[in-house]
């Protein structure tokens, strides 16, 4: 979503070369939370992302949520199992269950007291699919953990934490005529459809589904 916000760039790292200086670092989803904490640890990526939280944001999602916290409990053997310390910038804790959280989200930013203010009261939509159960608060300083997939899909948060962080550099984001990614996601969806309906021929993959039917 970021991307379609003129004014904004968005980078992907993978080692510490790359972070640079960023006004906000998003550690996002992770299919094996623990691991990639490890990877982050021996790259030096955790060190640097905590060296930076002092004066710049960080937004986890689910994994990345989950790294943010104190203390990263498997005792299922979901991942890797035992316990592993997180990054301690958030004061909560995950324990890994055999169950799979999977619930699509309708809700709104609690009243924010911290540097992400001005996101209170604003709608979420989204889904949550994770192992276990956070506790604690998932607002602490600069850092801001949710379980929210999407979160920056729908609405206006994205364009809200744009408008945030260029106040935080003492300049002004006029932004206007944004499209929120998931109606970009469907109009790229529908000019595939015609192209693949320009090039494909149709009719005959729908005469031989009908006959392997028969």
């Amino acid at each position: 979503m970021f991307e379609q916000i003129e004014g904004v760039s968005v980078r992907y790292v993978t080692c510490t070369t790359e972070l640079q200086q960023p006004d906000i670092i998003i550690l996002p989803g992770s299919k094996n939370t623990m691991g990639d904490l490890k990877w982050m640890r021996q790259n030096g990526l955790e060190t640097a992302v905590k060296k930076k939280a002092t004066n710049t944001l960080v937004f986890g999602i689910c994994g990345g949520y989950q790294m943010l916290g104190e203390k990263i409990s498997d005792p299922y053997r979901i991942e890797e199992g035992g316990e592993m310390r997180g990054m301690e910038l958030l004061p909560v804790i995950t324990v890994f269950h055999n169950k799979k959280t999977r619930i699509q989200v309708k809700a709104k930013f609690e009243t924010l007291k911290g540097p992400f203010q001005e996101l209170s009261g604003l709608d979420i939509e989204g889904y949550e699919i994770h192992m276990g159960q956070t506790t604690g608060c998932n607002e602490k300083g600069n850092a801001y953990g949710t379980y929210v997939h999407g979160i920056f899909d729908k609405g206006k948060i994205a364009v809200r934490l744009a408008q945030l962080l260029a106040k935080r550099k003492g300049i002004t984001l006029e932004i206007s005529d944004v499209m929120d990614y998931e109606s970009f996601k469907e109009i790229q969806y529908d000019k595939l459809v015609e192209t693949l309906r320009q090039y494909m021929d149709t009719e005959s993959i729908y005469k031989i589904l009908n006959e392997a039917k028969i």
